[in-house]
């Protein structure tokens, strides 16, 4: 009896294991929510099933032993082993890939995976990569379809940005900047209201945002990412999301950065020697004799002298300097940061001179314990100086290198031979003078963004968003006596500007999510007031006695005061509607009614919509059986419908200006515009159709996506006849204008490995802008401005012969003979949109160390250096010319792209150069580049060696932006293609991380 129990017990696990038994599991996220339509695998009998809506599942016969995989979209998969009581309980932890990075849309959060829109990402490494003051600097090159040009290298300047071409003739194609869902009251346009010329139309209102307090900035293109913002996204949005805090220990980072910014590319001048012998050929041609009234700088100036004023003025040294402190941390229901930032790039001139900016931001957001309550307070300030020149000196290379700028005593020099420079006429001046005009602007700007959200249930939430932004501006600028050349016999004078504009934005929301049956609906509403106001006070003070006293306006023998007020109110109405089937199929359903009060009582609202789909194709049975490798297979399509109220304001009013005439010895008002009450919001309709596919768990993506933007219902100036007393007005246009192109993604993970990654990321844009229809547009006042069935970038030209070999002269087509270049001789159709455009970047690491390297690339045609010489004609007058211009033509036979130097208005070369050129197809050539545009290498220290000092991390960067470019370009930079104005700088950096 004995043995057989043995045997029995010995028997029992054995047959325990071989038992049947059933189990009952539930697959839950980190966040203790079910997950449903997770697949759960049997590895023994390859058996499949899938959670319900509640993430449970049962599994029958099986075994004690037996194991299951269980897989869900957007988590890492998990194994696990059954237990005698057959309960499992499996958490899932989220998978963070670059398919499932939250991605910041119009009021809300999505991922790449899910995501029906199109929208561009640039992350808080990439700008943490880049030595720049301006978070638009830092995206050039780097999102699809959007095209980022710097106008000048002065510190603090501006950008010109566009997302995917001009939609409007004439009237705004910014995009619109949003800031934590507050818009940003300035845009892209200019922060001073003083014309500061040194920045090439003024300082950049983004500089005011510190690059260090932004944790993503996305740019959102097509109708579906845009249509929710109705009119106001007309032209693309960018949302710029700044930095909050996460739970955990608190986290004290710190870093600086220094270094120095030198021109990129330029021209060489004509040294003394090569100037004059160009001015003594240029008689020679003609055969006059050089006399001291035509010639005298031959005759009377100084012809030993020399300056490079190209080296004087472009080849100096900026300092840049970048000091970065922020706290953050907190617990699961509250948590904070603060950010203080201090950033100064000096002028290349002076060192005195240049841009400060100091920055404060804090975020704070607390849940109540109950987890009903949500509170949200972003606030950013940022105070902004610049004492930069009211002038670029770049614009004064072209003096000539015998000009003296000092007398023999010492001082500035105002005379050259016997005459005062002022009588040389406006071109010839002491630049030097420039610099004792002394310009003071204060820019403060206040940001606010107050989030109150309350859970009525467990699916319903309210949200109300109070955002304010307060800037403040004082400039001013004094012209002192001693900068004025004492022959024009002008008193010292100053301008005094006061300006502020407050932006108001109050926004209920109402989001409701529910789930059934594998079905997500998620439902938004809400509503939008903004109401935007500007003032500006500007003071002229004229005929000061002395220079001490240009700070005084009571000083000042004569004033003058003028004063603007600017009212905009915006209202609106939207909804979204989203339909997420079990992660693989994805509807979304936008509206919005806005009201704006740039238009009349009878058109102020519109209606605006779109409708975008997604499907994840690679979620088949048949894809996943058969093609292992496809990670990712989706296409999106979306169409929707934007309006257009970059118009200004007060348009459809009657306006009325001051005029300095007087009426019966009183001030009068004389009519300003006309009114039209009757026209209506420009309508830009978008159509979209992508294809995004991942290979081999996600070490390759490819994305691409084509376009097509139809916008119509043109508002452009109605030319109206003399008599009427105006102009124009302003009025609906019959003009169709289509952007449409295709935009290509391809990132890879090449080398994966523990102390070893290299991943490469290349996007390419091909854009293509048409003017479609414009009926009638032989008769209007944009006749000779506008081709139908070409880009609206196309210019009409005279044809550029090249030089004639025999006469030494620039030749042109005349198309009708009759010796008179006319608007009906402009034959030659130019475009200078870019025919394609893009970015690679480079990412390597190994071990503790990081080198990122970007270039920019463009495919474009631009204005080349003799689009100049309208206005600078070699030989003629007193001004240095680019060094090229030494391959002339010199006599008869010769092969030249330019053409005999020429002395008087009356040679015979003059108006072929001064006004024939400037028109012709012959100042534009090929101004592609690839330009490294940013290389930063880091070093992280090993944390073992930096325990004992409390430290986390400690890196240690050198960083360099506009690094060198490649072009052929016949002229300076490529970029801003101005030989008169200060490229892009070249900026190279060191710098020190900590963080403890």
């Amino acid at each position: 009896m004995k043995p057989l129990i043995c045997l029995l017990a010995w028997l029992c696990p054995l047959i325990a294991l071989c038992q049947q038994h059933t189990i009952n599991g539930y697959v839950h996220n980190t966040q203790g929510q079910p997950v449903a339509h997770a697949t759960v695998t049997l590895l023994r009998t390859r058996q499949q099933m899938q959670t319900n809506s509640s993430g449970r599942f049962i599994i029958t016969n099986i075994s004690i032993t037996d194991s299951l995989r269980i897989s869900a979209v957007g988590y890492t998969t998990m194994y696990v082993q059954n237990n005698p009581e057959g309960n499992i309980s499996v958490e899932l932890q989220p998978l963070i890939t670059e398919l499932d990075e939250t991605v910041v849309i119009a009021y809300g959060h999505t991922t790449r995976r899910l995501n029906t829109g199109n929208v561009g990402r640039v992350t808080a490494t990439e700008l943490s990569n880049q030595p720049v003051s301006n978070p638009l600097a830092a995206l050039a090159g780097r999102v699809p379809g959007l095209v980022v040009t710097q106008n000048s290298g002065i510190p603090g300047g501006t950008f010109r940005i566009q997302i995917r071409g001009q939609n409007s003739l004439i009237q705004g194609s910014e995009p619109l900047f949003i800031i934590d869902g507050v818009p940003f009251g300035n845009g892209n346009s200019s922060l001073n209201q003083y014309n500061l010329i040194a920045a090439n139309g003024g300082l950049s209102p983004l500089n005011m945002i510190n690059p260090a307090d932004i944790e993503s900035i996305e740019v959102l293109k097509d109708a579906d990412a845009t249509a929710i913002y109705g009119s106001r996204g007309a032209s693309g949005v960018i949302l710029i999301t700044t930095k909050k805090g996460s739970a955990g220990k608190m986290n004290i980072h710190t870093g600086y950065r220094t270094g120095f910014s030198r021109v990129t590319r330029s021209m060489n001048m004509l040294n003394t020697t090569q100037y004059l012998a160009m001015r003594r050929e240029a008689f020679a041609n003609d055969t006059i004799t050089p006399t001291t009234v035509n010639a005298p700088d031959l005759l009377l100036w100084d012809t030993t002298h020399y300056t490079d004023f190209k080296k004087m003025f472009t080849g100096g040294t900026t300092r840049y300097n970048d000091l970065q402190l922020s706290v953050s941390g907190g617990t699961a229901l509250t948590r904070f940061t603060i950010g203080l930032g201090y950033n100064h790039e000096t002028g290349m001139l002076d060192s005195r001179q240049g841009n400060k900016r100091l920055s404060l931001h804090s975020s704070l957001q607390h849940h109540s314990a109950d987890k009903r309550w949500l509170l949200g307070l972003i606030v950013g300030y940022s105070y902004n100086k610049s004492n930069m020149l009211s002038n670029d000196l770049t614009a004064y290379i072209n003096l000539p290198p015998h000009l003296r700028l000092y007398d023999d005593e010492g001082n500035l020099n105002w005379r050259m031979g016997n005459a005062s420079l002022a009588s040389f006429g406006g071109g010839i001046t002491n630049p030097l003078a420039l610099q004792l005009r002394v310009y003071d602007g204060r820019f403060s700007n206040a940001m606010f963004n107050l989030s109150i959200g309350y859970n009525f249930f467990k699916n319903l939430r309210f949200t109300l968003n109070q955002g304010v932004q307060l800037q403040y501006g004082n400039e001013s600028r004094l012209l002192p006596k001693a900068s004025i050349d004492p022959a024009l016999s002008a008193l010292a004078s100053s301008v005094f500007v006061n300006a502020h504009m407050r932006n108001l934005q109050t926004e209920p929301q109402l989001e409701y999510i529910h789930t059934v049956s594998g079905l997500t609906l998620q439902v938004l509403a809400g509503a939008t007031l903004q109401e935007r106001v500007q003032e500006t006070n500007t003071l002229n003070a004229n005929n000061y006695s002395s220079d001490l006293m240009l700070e005084s306006w009571s000083a000042a023998g004569q004033l003058t005061a003028s004063n603007t007020y600017t009212q905009y109110k915006y209202a609106a109405m939207f909804g979204r509607v989203n339909l997420n089937y079990r992660n693989t199929w994805v509807l979304n359903l936008t509206g919005r009614r806005d009201g704006s009060s740039r238009f009349g009582p009878a058109q102020r609202f519109s209606n605006f919509g779109a409708v975008g789909m997604a499907h994840i194709f690679s979620e088949w049975k048949w894809i996943k059986d058969h093609l292992p490798f496809l990670s990712l297979g989706k296409w999106r399509a979306s169409y929707g419908i934007t309006g257009n109220d970059q118009l200004g304001d007060y348009r459809y009013l009657d306006t009325w200006t001051n005029t300095s005439l007087l009426y019966q010895g009183a001030g009068a008002l004389m009519p300003g515009a006309l009114y039209n009450p009757a026209f209506a919001w420009e309508r830009n309709k978008k159509w979209e159709l992508a294809l995004e596919l991942a290979f081999l768990q996600n070490h390759l993506l490819f994305n691409t996506a084509y376009f097509l933007h139809r916008s119509d219902n043109q508002l452009g100036n109605y030319a109206l006849p003399v008599i009427t007393g105006f102009t124009g007005v302003l009025r609906n246009m019959p003009a169709v204008i289509t952007n449409r192109g295709w935009e290509l993604v391809l990132q890879t993970r090449n080398i994966q490995r523990k102390h070893l990654q290299w991943s490469t990321s290349v996007n390419l844009s091909i854009p293509r802008n048409k003017l479609v229809a414009f009926d009638n547009l032989g008769n209007s006042s944009y006749s000779n401005v506008y081709v139908v069935g070409q880009p609206l970038s196309v210019q009409k030209t005279y044809q550029y012969l090249g030089v004639d070999p025999e006469k030494g002269i620039y030749r042109f087509t005349d198309v009708d003979r009759n010796g008179i270049m006319d608007n009906a001789d402009k034959i030659k159709l130019v475009n200078t949109e870019p025919d394609w455009y893009g970015g690679i970047r480079n990412t390597l690491s190994w071990k503790g160390l990081t080198l990122d390297l970007f270039a920019e690339f463009r495919k474009q045609p631009g204005r080349n250096y003799l689009a100049t010489q309208s206005a600078f004609i070699p030989g003629y007058f007193y001004l240095n010319q680019p060094a090229i211009v030494l391959n002339r033509w010199q006599q008869p036979g010769d092969i030249s792209t330019i053409q005999r130097f020429v002395p008087l208005v009356t040679s015979e070369g003059f108006t072929p150069a001064q006004s024939w050129l400037a028109e012709s197809d012959g100042i534009y050539s090929d101004a592609s580049f690839i330009r490294i545009k940013n290389l930063a290498l880091a070093y992280s220290l090993p944390g073992i060696l930096l325990k004992r000092a409390g430290i986390q991390q400690l890196q240690l960067t050198v960083q360099a932006q506009n690094l060198f470019t490649i072009t052929r370009y016949k002229g300076a930079d490529p970029e801003n293609q101005n030989l008169y104005a200060l490229p892009p700088l070249r900026t190279i950096s060191l710098g020190i991380q900590l963080q403890f």
